[in-house]
């Protein structure tokens, strides 16, 4: 990100962080970067399934599958890991199976693996994997999502609706971590946070359920609300909360730059 050593349009701004520790650093370092101070308070954890059964049927047969669509970074992590841990070898499980990834980020986590992404939708969300397959997958092809225990629906339906064969299997779980928030809510409630910062459905729903459902609008008001894309924003406008910052792409990078432009 050029910022420039002269240009720092979140100086003296408060930027709260709400992504899981292991993947807090790169935001942070965005947000300082451009002046900000970055605040740390992660929403959610990711933890093992409940069961791997359904994932590890499912690597046992991955050369039945046409494809494999990886939504997240933490399911490519989850999954690779887990066919680690089944002593099998990373490349040869994916032995002509293509792969489609939401997001370069995910495709990032993907490649040193040692395995292609085939396909990356120029539009980092569900709903373009869905156009993107309607050239590419034939009717009655297999497609295997490993992704969280609970997640949006909208990209199995469709594409079952399209006649392809769909998989979804668990291989990791988002939680809420057991920490303490007084110490947020006074800031909230000071108004020391200046923007307040989400990257997913999850964060949205763990930090209103941290704050509380009869406070959080009262600790938000004034306060900036910044989505990482408009899923996540609609998720946030459930609430009845106005989304001040949502970026054009949908990247930690570009949502850093959407908040330094709003304040520029």
């Amino acid at each position: 990100m050029e910022t420039g050593r002269e240009v720092k349009p979140l100086k003296g701004k408060r930027v709260l962080i709400t992504r899981p520790v292991d993947q807090s650093e790169e935001f942070a370092s965005l947000i300082s970067c451009l002046g900000g101070e970055p605040v740390k308070f992660p929403v959610i954890s990711v933890a093992p399934p409940d069961s791997w059964d359904a994932a590890d049927y499912a690597i046992e047969n991955l050369h039945d599958y046409n494809w494999v669509i990886f939504t997240s970074v933490n399911g490519v992590n989850a999954f690779m890991g887990r066919i680690k841990e089944l002593g099998k070898d990373i490349s040869d499980a994916f032995y002509d199976v293509k792969i489609c990834t939401v997001g370069v980020k995910t495709a990032d986590a993907v490649e040193p693996h040692g395995v292609h992404v085939d396909f990356v939708p120029v539009e980092f969300r569900a709903e373009a994997i869905v156009k993107g397959f309607q050239g590419m997958a034939g009717v009655g092809k297999k497609i295997l999502i490993p992704r969280a225990q609970v997640g949006r629906e909208l990209l199995p339906e469709e594409l079952i609706k399209m006649g392809l064969n769909v998989d979804v299997v668990p291989v990791y779980k988002v939680v809420r971590p057991d920490t303490d928030v007084s110490w947020l809510k006074d800031m909230l409630n000071k108004k020391e946070i200046d923007v307040v910062t989400f990257t997913s459905g999850s964060t949205v729903r763990n930090f209103i359920e941290f704050i509380g459902i009869e406070e959080y609008k009262i600790l938000l008001k004034g306060i900036k609300l910044a989505c990482i894309s408009p899923v996540t924003a609609d998720s946030l406008r459930k609430y009845d909360m106005d989304v001040d910052i949502v970026p054009d792409r949908f990247t930690i990078e570009d949502l850093a730059e959407a908040i330094a432009k709003h304040y520029s």
